[in-house]
């Protein structure tokens, strides 16, 4: 399961990892130095500096959720899942091999903006542990929440409503270009309830050591997030909602 999903999404990479690349090149180059010049500093680093961490989270989560949604209702639409129903598999491992693919394209996707940012940021590295288990544990996120779409999608549009109208405000709300105590109420006391906030902060710790808190409250946060939805998840492929007839 994983290994088709990695050949699917590498076959077509220009349009699956390059456009994530290309939007952070853009945004580097417009918000971090030609209005960043205005800005000056963020909470002490550069502006480019303090908006990267965030722009790679933005890859990571989207990837993650597109992969899986999009493989899942494949599966569903071209009667795949059948062949898994039948299988002698658990439920919680189709669930894993559909979440593991999504992980690999969001980790990956991640890590090639990292390297393109380098040269138009001042990138240091200070928590590696917190930086790779905040960005490992919210591509398992988001690529769970992508199975929830996958498997109450009823056509192809339905996959990317989610992603339009709830991922993307989240993460422009999640304090992704701006310090969130920097909000007016009441949006400063709802990005508390926004999970995207405790990523951006929490990966932000890990790279530039500076964030609204540290890195062990995201994680956690994160990690009580992840095993809500996958216990959904579970539940659901379990039961074979919108799978079984």
């Amino acid at each position: 399961m994983v290994v088709k999903q990695v050949r699917r999404f590498l076959r077509a990479w220009v349009q699956n990892l390059l456009p994530s690349v290309v939007t952070t090149v853009l945004f580097l180059v417009i918000f971090g130095h030609l209005i960043g010049r205005e800005l000056g500093t963020m909470r002490g680093v550069d502006y480019a500096d303090f908006i990267l961490p965030g722009l790679i989270i933005l890859a990571v989560a989207t990837n993650a959720y597109s992969n899986v949604t999009l493989a899942f209702y494949g599966a569903r639409l071209q009667r795949h899942i059948e062949e898994l129903l039948v299988a002698p598999l658990p439920a919680w491992l189709i669930v894993a091999g559909f979440a593991t693919g999504g992980v690999i394209r969001g980790l990956l996707a991640g890590a090639l903006v990292a390297l393109v940012a380098i040269p138009f940021t001042h990138l240091q590295l200070h928590h590696l542990a917190a930086t790779l288990g905040i960005a490992l544990i919210s591509a398992l996120l988001f690529a769970l929440a992508g199975l929830l779409n996958g498997l109450y999608a009823r056509s192809f549009d339905h996959t990317s409503v989610v992603a339009t109208f709830v991922l993307t405000p989240l993460i422009y709300l999640g304090g992704l270009f701006y310090p969130v105590e920097r909000m007016p109420e009441p949006w400063q006391s709802l990005a508390v309830l926004n999970p995207l906030y405790y990523m951006i902060e929490g990966f932000r710790y890990g790279l530039l050591g500076t964030g609204s808190f540290a890195w062990a409250t995201t994680f956690w946060v994160l990690v009580g997030a992840t095993l809500v939805v996958g216990g959904l998840a579970w539940a659901l492929v379990a039961r074979g909602v919108r799978i079984r007839t």
